[in-house]
């Protein structure tokens, strides 16, 4: 339905992403919810079985192909209708009694909704995938000491792990939401033009209102609302949230690994096969294009996002929302899936440079130790302001007319009153100062395990 080009497919979507939003995915998603009703109307008498298996039997996209129920569209112009039609010419018996009492939108809704659980059993698993390759390199880092930075200057040390896992922590907040919006998500909408089942009642009889949907919604495998969601667009919104939001941070990632792969830095790269190009013009180029991409299919997923946000529809029904669900939810769903791909390749082959990290933190002779030296220094002077605002001098001396930090810290009588040369070096050592850096990186895997286990089960209750 969307992103057949060849040459670009795999950078917008994985192929089995993509194989969930076609348009004979989409018309069998709507033939699935058809083939339920007949199955329970035929059960409770309201059809005979023979047209009920006949009904079901039929309810595929051999013998109700896009092309038949586009042909009717372009005379018709409403696509139901011409699913109805199609239907009838080609099962002239038992397509008489095909849609009985059905409303358009309850099979837009719930067909879109099986299209989403199956994008969801794919994304899901991946989304853990993703996560466990970057607990991993946080963990295989997690001692792996580098300048942490602020406003892109050198800050304090961190390690790479602590940065990694930050991200791990983050991937893993966006499994909890797919999973709360999940629940919300897997319904069936069955309830007529008005929404509240005046057709069905009439058909199946009031006493049978409650066995006809429930019956439907197992057939289905979906959860039976508490009323009506047709115009409850909001847990379309909530979910394209989501996965912008998971776009966002893999965004996020991507620009990270293009900054510390500049040549300037060199303190991590993405995988490299030696017949790769990055260049038409320059051979010498190793660009990051790969987690860059994930910025822009960022850009793309928020704009999509957007466009589900408008849940006003007029009364009780409008046909407004359907063209941006149609077109943003499988967009959605296309650049997760590729980002989430790509991004766990790009981690699981990192290029971790690890003296090179070193060599930038020792860049001015352990600068980015002046923290410690400070707060050294306060502790035994008994004077906090004083020793920020006398190891700010010292440092911004360095910074701008050169200098080894050590030397010039040493050589100054104030600082001397109360720290030694000795002193000094231990609180000049960056591998000293990294605080619980590794303790956190140990609870992102921890957290990581106790979460695979709630959300596991949490996911095959609600999407199978």
């Amino acid at each position: 339905m969307i992103h057949a080009s060849l040459i670009y497919q795999n950078q917008f979507g994985t192929a089995a992403m993509r194989a969930v939003w076609t348009e004979p995915a989409m018309l069998q998603a709507w033939l699935d919810v058809e083939a339920a009703v007949a199955q329970v109307q035929g059960e409770l008498k309201v059809i005979s079985k023979a047209h009920a298996r006949a009904i079901a039997r039929n309810c595929n996209t051999r013998v109700i192909t896009p092309q038949a129920v586009a042909a009717i569209y372009r005379e018709t112009g409403h696509v139901i209708v011409s699913l109805i039609k199609a239907f009838r010419a080609a099962v002239p018996g038992a397509g008489e009694r095909f849609h009985l009492g059905v409303t358009t939108q309850d099979v837009l809704d719930t067909g879109l909704t099986l299209q989403i659980r199956q994008a969801l059993r794919l994304l899901v698993p991946s989304l853990f995938g993703l996560e466990d390759a970057l607990v991993e390199l946080a963990v295989r880092h997690r001692r792996t000491v580098m300048a942490g930075r602020s406003e892109g200057q050198q800050g304090a040390p961190i390690t790479f792990g602590h940065k990694i896992a930050v991200f791990a922590a983050e991937i893993g907040a966006h499994a909890d939401r797919l999973s709360e919006c999940a629940d919300r998500l897997m319904i069936l909408t069955l309830f007529g033009a008005m929404g509240v089942q005046s057709s069905y009642c009439l058909v199946v009889g009031d006493r049978n209102i409650k066995a006809f949907t429930r019956g439907v919604a197992d057939r289905l495998g979906l959860a039976v609302p508490a009323v009506c969601p047709h115009q409850r667009t909001d847990r379309f919104a909530e979910l394209g949230h989501v996965l912008a939001l998971i776009c966002s941070t893999l965004g996020r990632l991507g620009m990270e690994i293009r900054d510390l792969q500049r040549t300037e830095v060199a303190e991590a790269a993405e995988p490299w096969r030696a017949e790769q190009f990055s260049s038409s013009t320059l051979p010498q180029k190793q660009n990051p294009e790969v987690s860059e991409w994930w910025q822009g299919l960022a850009r793309l997923a928020r704009g999509a996002s957007s466009a589900l946000t408008e849940v006003y529809q007029q009364h009780e029904r409008d046909i407004s929302r359907l063209a941006p669900e149609l077109h943003a939810i499988p967009n959605l769903f296309l650049y997760a899936s590729a980002a989430i791909a790509e991004a766990t390749r790009i981690v699981s082959g990192l290029q971790v440079h690890e003296e090179r990290m070193w060599a930038n933190l020792m860049i001015g002779g352990g600068l980015t130790m002046a923290e410690s030296v400070m707060l050294g220094l306060a502790e035994k002077s008994g004077r906090k302001v004083w020793a920020h605002q006398r190891v700010h001098d010292i440092a911004i001396q360095v910074a701008t007319q050169g200098g080894e930090f050590i030397e010039l810290l040493a050589a100054d009588a104030e600082v001397a009153k109360f720290l030694s040369r000795k002193e000094l070096l231990q609180l000049l050592r960056p591998e000293h100062y990294i605080g619980t850096a590794v303790a956190q990186v140990d609870a992102v895997r921890a957290e990581s395990r106790r979460r695979r286990r709630v959300l596991s089960r949490r996911f095959n209750n609600a999407i199978g």
